[in-house]
């Protein structure tokens, strides 16, 4: 019987990231090979392979452990570190990154470590939303993820968009879209705002 409980979790576990990659692809969160999601199963995590399209992840899926290295690494997203350091120092489940285009717009267009949203929903749900620096798939960028989702649900990565934690594949993903909704509001209002002077 447990074992039987067991499949079913590893399934639905897989079926959840397949869709809410899919949903990244079809919201404009990433696009082409860029981005990647994991959950946490444990001590190991189940993550989008390296060069995979979140729209296609079906057996494009590895499940590595949480503390390295593993045989399998090599196949995990170059993201592997930042994915590692967020479980390891955090509460989080799930972790999403993506590469929002307003996102990355707003990450470049300030050099303070942060912004605040302007709209109330976004306010409501991550009212600092905190910008970290670091090279792609570095443990760098994965010290500094992990430390700004000690305290906030979402960061933006200067130049290379949003990383997000949740209890679930569900709120990380809902994070990301807030985050990139508060970027898009923000970008419009400050052009807007260009253009009445």
């Amino acid at each position: 019987m447990n074992d039987a409980c067991e499949v079913l979790s590893a399934a639905k576990d897989l079926e959840d990231l397949v869709r809410y990659g899919k949903k990244m692809v079809e919201c404009g969160l990433v696009s082409a090979h860029a981005g990647n999601i994991s959950k946490r199963i444990g001590n190991s995590m189940l993550i989008s392979m390296h060069g995979s399209m979140l729209d296609e992840l079906e057996g494009k899926i590895v499940q590595v452990p949480l503390d390295p290295p593993s045989p399998l690494d090599y196949l995990a997203s170059s993201e592997l570190p930042m994915h590692r350091a967020i479980y390891r120092q955090t509460e989080a489940k799930a972790v999403f990154h993506g590469h929002g285009r307003f996102s990355i717009v707003e990450s470049l267009m300030t050099e303070a470590a942060h912004i605040a949203p302007v709209d109330s929903e976004s306010v409501y749900y991550v009212p600092v939303i905190p910008i970290i620096e670091g090279q792609s798939g570095t443990e760098e960028l994965g010290h500094a993820a992990a430390v700004a989702l000690k305290q906030h649900r979402g960061a933006l990565i200067r130049g290379h968009g949003v990383v997000t934690r949740g209890a679930s594949p569900e709120e990380a993903y809902a994070m990301l879209a807030v985050i990139e909704q508060a970027c898009h509001i923000r970008y419009h209002l400050t052009l807007a705002r260009a253009l009445k002077r």
